[in-house]
C-alpha cells in the first residue's frame, strides 16, 4: 500500500459523486451513458480501494511515495491550469461549450508549451468528437452559455 492510494480514491469518488449529482439533473434519456461510465469509474476504483487493503493487511506496510509521486513537480504548471479550469467553467458560463473548450485547449497546450500542430490537432479532434458523439448520438444538451443561449 501507497501512502498516496487513499487521497486518490477519495478524490474520485468525489469526482464521480459530483457528476451523479450533475448527471441526475440532465433529462432521462440523457443520462443513461453517462451513469454507465460513472458506474463503471465507482466499481474500478472500489475494486481498487479493496486490492489495496487486501495489500496492506498481507504485508501491513505502507510506503511513502510522495517523493516518488511529486519528483518533478512544476508548481507553475499546476497552479496556472488550475486557474485554467476555473477561467474555463466561468467562459462556459457566459460563452457556451463549444467557445470556451477551444479557448481553454488552445490556451491551455499553448501554456504547457504543446507544438502547435499537436495543438491544432488537439482541438479540433475534441470538438468534431464531442459534437458527433454528445450532440448528434446521445443528444445531450451542451451548455449554449448566456451570450448565445
Amino acid at each position: 500500500m501507497k501512502k498516496s492510494d487513499i487521497p486518490v480514491v477519495c478524490i474520485i469518488y468525489a469526482i464521480a459523486i459530483a457528476f451523479l449529482i450533475m448527471t441526475l439533473q440532465l433529462p432521462e434519456a440523457a443520462q443513461v451513458y453517462p451513469l454507465v461510465l460513472i458506474s463503471a469509474l465507482i466499481l474500478v476504483n472500489t475494486l481498487y480501494i479493496i486490492r489495496t487493503y487486501l495489500l496492506f493487511r498481507k504485508k501491513h506496510h505502507i510506503e511513502n511515495d510522495y517523493p516518488i509521486v511529486f519528483k518533478g513537480f512544476l508548481p507553475l504548471q499546476f497552479f496556472g491550469v488550475f486557474i485554467a479550469i476555473g477561467v474555463y467553467l466561468v467562459l462556459m458560463y457566459f460563452c457556451g461549450y463549444y467557445i470556451s473548450t477551444v479557448l481553454y485547449l488552445a490556451g491551455s497546450l499553448l501554456f504547457l508549451k504543446v507544438p502547435m500542430k499537436y495543438n491544432l490537432m488537439t482541438v479540433v479532434v475534441m470538438i468534431v468528437m464531442v459534437a458527433v458523439v454528445f450532440s448528434y448520438f446521445l443528444k445531450v444538451p451542451l451548455p449554449t452559455g448566456l451570450l448565445f443561449g
